[in-house]
């Protein structure tokens, strides 16, 4: 699509952004910053602020992958391990000879954990930094940005993008590789049922990300299993204390309470939990299962073992995609991958543009759009790498990308099939994965 185009459609898209959020108070409109990290090399640089990096040189330069990711904010925590999954995708890339015979560079923006923030910064990775294709969206920017992405015609992958509004809205230009909070919401009430629970309170932030499985989690626990939500506590994020929030929710002696928020609202509220003494248990939002959460049990918090329960995505560990990634992670980062961060789906989306330009021959968009959903279902030479991969499809043949996060088989939206669940609780300041769990498809409503 043409530069001037792109820029209309975008600016449009703010233009309606920034009138629904007007009378927001506290919106940060400051431009985001980017930062290019170049190759196989391992080489960052950083622009603040509006700079922009050299334009690709035709076919000759080097293929853009966009990252659109929260560096700052509500989903700064998931960032280092997001982006060193990322790298090990763009080294294996370049590795293996690069895409066509090009190098591939990562372009990565902080969207600053805002809907404001993704629209801006999805203006500047389109319009300013010119990318092939886009990754790394969390759900309240792939949804703020979702129609400029169809209308731009970009191959977009959401890799820990839960939100319900995709479960129908996706398969065209974008696609989401991990579990939707339809089936999140479902599992806590899954949980719910299971442990006996009748009488539930609810926490929630007033964000996409985290009231979509909220919304899900009550239909199911009152509609479908019968319960009843005694207290339904919706708040804004970014306030100094949550006290009588905390004290509404706790007003009526619920047997648990769901808390669906990010980790800096989320950390306050269980800070005044602990100070007033309520006692009882929890069902956290995958948002909530972050290391800053497990790290408050070390301030004298006692959220230990049993007292919170989180189900997330879980990886296919005996997966040869997830052995060969593994240890490449660990060499980065010092630590085994971990689910609940989505370290391995941000590697497998990059494998998967990368294949799919690859298969279709070109960048452009509607051509590579075209392979994806091909590649990443049966029939075709199961693969679990870059150049398997790539070999296969130069000797002519089909293939179906298994990749280190699951199998990653998706249906006609754009989503997985069968996501893998794992229950998390917070043992010894960490959390860890105690249990695999089978979504009981008997439950949705």
């Amino acid at each position: 699509m043409k530069h001037g185009m792109r820029q209309l459609i975008i600016l449009a898209v703010i233009a309606l952004v920034v009138a629904a959020c007007g009378d927001a108070g506290g919106s940060d409109t400051t431009s985001a910053g980017a930062t290019t990290t170049s190759g196989g090399s391992g080489a960052t640089t950083t622009a603040d602020g509006g700079a922009t990096t050299t334009a690709d040189d035709g076919e000759q330069g080097p293929i853009k992958f966009g990252m659109l990711i929260g560096v700052t904010g509500d989903y700064a925590p998931y960032y280092d391990v997001s982006k060193a999954g990322a790298d090990v995708a763009i080294a294996e890339i370049n590795d293996a000879g690069g895409v066509l015979g090009r190098q591939v560079e990562l372009i990565v923006v902080d969207n600053k954990s805002t809907v404001e923030g993704a629209v801006q910064g999805f203006s500047q990775i389109v319009d300013v930094e010119d990318v092939d294709a886009l990754g790394g969206p969390e759900s309240d920017g792939a949804i703020a940005n979702l129609q400029a992405i169809k209308d731009l015609q970009l191959p977009t992958i959401c890799p820990a993008c839960g939100t319900s509004e995709l479960d129908e809205a996706g398969g065209d230009y974008i696609w989401r590789i991990t579990s939707s909070d339809s089936d999140g919401g479902l599992i806590s009430a899954q949980f719910a049922r299971d442990a006996g629970f009748t009488r539930v309170a609810m926490l929630v932030q007033n964000t996409e990300g985290a009231s979509a499985p909220a919304d899900v989690f009550k239909q199911v626990f009152t509609d479908v299993i019968g319960g009843e939500v005694i207290a339904d506590v919706r708040f804004d994020p970014g306030q100094s204390s949550y006290q009588a929030q905390v004290d509404q929710a706790f007003a009526d002696e619920p047997e648990v309470v769901y808390v669906g928020s990010g980790f800096e609202a989320g950390g306050i509220i269980l800070t005044e939990w602990q100070r007033r003494g309520y006692g009882g248990t929890f069902l956290f939002s995958p948002d909530m299962t972050v290391p800053e959460i497990a790290a408050l049990t070390q301030q004298g918090v006692e959220i230990g073992d049993g007292v919170a329960r989180s189900a997330i995505a879980a990886y296919d560990t005996e997966s040869p995609a997830y052995q060969s990634y593994a240890p490449r992670f660990e060499a980065i980062t010092g630590e085994q991958p971990s689910a609940g961060l989505y370290d391995a789906n941000q590697y497998d989306q990059y494998i998967i543009l990368a294949l799919a330009i690859t298969a279709a021959g070109t960048t452009d968009g509607p051509a590579v759009a075209a392979e994806i959903t091909n590649l990443l279902n049966p029939p075709g030479t199961t693969v679990y790498g870059y150049a398997d991969g790539v070999a296969a499809i130069e000797a002519g043949e089909d293939i179906d990308y298994h990749g280190a996060s699951s199998s990653l088989d998706v249906n006609e939206f754009g989503n997985l099939s069968s996501p893998n669940f794992g229950e998390q609780h917070i043992v010894d300041g960490e959390w860890t994965q105690v249990a695999t769990v089978e979504l009981d498809a008997s439950l949705r409503p």
